[in-house]
């Protein structure tokens, strides 16, 4: 499961109480928009509207206004074709949010593993567990920024900076970022750019003003 797919879901679970509000409203053209969200979500399949009694023939299965009238009643009184309604886009959300904790626990052990080879020098080794940490989780700036620095490393300094570019679109505080990317650029002979990268990173982290400087002093002591 990718992120993107378990976004959509999370934004599925919100949706229901519009969507069941409105297929329960006694406005018929409120009640058939209802149906309508309803059908996007439970999905794409052939569709065949009766205009007099709004009803929905979806693959075998009607959903009706009269079936939803109700739903003010405890929650054992709801229609059974509300309840399932519900139950399978939350059994849907429950699921991929398990898979995604599942995800992340993986990650993490392959994060931990890959910062330990890296404290040891074993900066191959290292870069192996972040590609793999990385392969299971792409939403994680920090795990980028560790690649990109084992990357710098191994002299790997043509790579650095899509690593980079990539942990600022998902945090663009990210200070170790633009370190790194600043680095890589001074040593792939963008000098110029690396200390504008420098300067900006000032202005934007004036707590940080005593690293940047010393980052500033590493690269120009270098050369």
């Amino acid at each position: 499961m990718d992120d993107e797919e378990f976004e959509e879901s999370m934004r599925k679970v919100n949706l229901i109480g519009g969507i069941i509000k409105d297929m329960s409203s006694k406005n018929e053209a409120k009640s058939k928009v209802g149906m309508l969200r309803a059908e996007e979500l439970l999905g794409n399949g052939e569709k065949v509207w009766d205009e007099s009694s709004l009803k929905t023939v979806h693959n075998g299965t009607k959903i009706n206004r009269k079936a939803f009238e109700d739903l003010g009643k405890p929650k054992d009184e709801i229609p059974a074709d509300a309840a399932g309604f519900m139950a399978h886009v939350e059994r849907d959300a429950k699921q991929r949010s398990e898979a995604k904790k599942k995800e992340i626990k993986r990650s993490d052990y392959l994060k931990s593993m890959g910062n330990c080879e890296y404290r040891k020098g074993n900066y191959e080794k290292a870069l192996i567990y972040y590609n793999q940490a990385i392969d299971v989780r792409k939403d994680s700036c920090v795990l980028f920024t560790n690649r990109a620095l084992a990357k710098i490393n191994l002299g790997l300094m043509d790579e650095v900076g899509e690593d980079c570019d990539r942990a600022l679109r998902l945090n663009e505080r990210s200070l170790n970022a633009v370190l790194y990317k600043a680095e890589a650029l001074w040593w792939l002979g963008d000098i110029q750019t690396a200390k504008e990268l420098l300067e900006t990173a000032l202005k934007t982290h004036p707590d940080q003003t005593k690293r940047i400087q010393d980052y500033q002093n590493k690269l120009s002591n270098s050369r």
